[in-house]
């Protein structure tokens, strides 16, 4: 059955031109299936994505899983860091285990042996009102940056903003339009190449994180 999907997708698909592996479980958790998925997707025989077309993003569950991630996998390799004070990351990502220099030691070791193309940091940052957009986060983040930017050409950072996703509290709450472009206006303004991520599904339910907790809510109420 397998073999029949895979004969019949050049037909039954629209044209793939980007993937992501992100939002709905750690792909270090499982790297291995995770970067045989990345092969098949770069394989010229198979679907023939550009590696830069290919990203991995993971929130680094341990120093040496950027390596196990960057070397099995010539994508590109994306950090959801989220916050950079360790004490604020860790109620943002309450898995993490290490502190954020030495994950950031971790990321830049990995990208170091990658090759000339692939070394490059990409950094996300899911933006909430009032937890991790303040001007103090933003300086926090550009300080973070600077011992990557001293070591590789290629330093950017995504923001993504909240998607409301009900029934996380009211300190879960997307920021306006103008506090996104004003946190990436100070990035930018200080050295940091800034993206904002554009916002895709959230009107159906159905961006970053609503189709997981969606479901879990649901189950919860009688």
């Amino acid at each position: 059955w397998a073999n029949k999907i895979c004969r019949r997708l050049p037909q039954t698909l629209h044209p793939i031109d980007n993937v992501v592996f992100m939002g709905m479980g750690e792909p270090a958790d499982n790297a291995p299936s995770v970067v045989e998925a990345a092969g098949a997707l770069i394989d010229p025989y198979r679907f023939g994505l550009a590696p830069k077309r290919v990203t991995i993003s993971t929130v680094g569950p341990t120093p040496e899983s950027f390596r196990e991630l960057a070397s099995g996998a010539p994508v590109v390799l994306a950090w959801s860091v989220h916050a950079t004070i360790d004490e604020k990351r860790k109620r943002m990502v309450p898995t993490t285990r290490y502190r954020m220099e030495e994950l950031r030691a971790g990321l830049m070791e990995a990208v170091k042996h990658r090759s000339r193309a692939l070394q490059s940091v990409m950094l996300e940052i899911a933006l909430i009102d009032g937890m991790n957009n303040s001007y103090e986060d933003a300086m926090d983040l550009i300080e973070f940056c600077q011992p990557m930017k001293e070591q590789f050409s290629k330093v950017v950072v995504n923001l993504i903003p909240w998607n409301d996703i009900g029934g996380m509290g009211p300190q879960f709450q997307a920021p306006t339009k103008e506090a996104v472009l004003e946190f990436q206006k100070i990035l930018t303004s200080n050295g940091i190449r800034t993206f904002v991520r554009t916002t895709r599904g959230d009107d159906e339910s159905a961006a970053c994180g609503q189709l997981a907790t969606s479901t879990k809510l649901n189950k919860r109420r009688p």
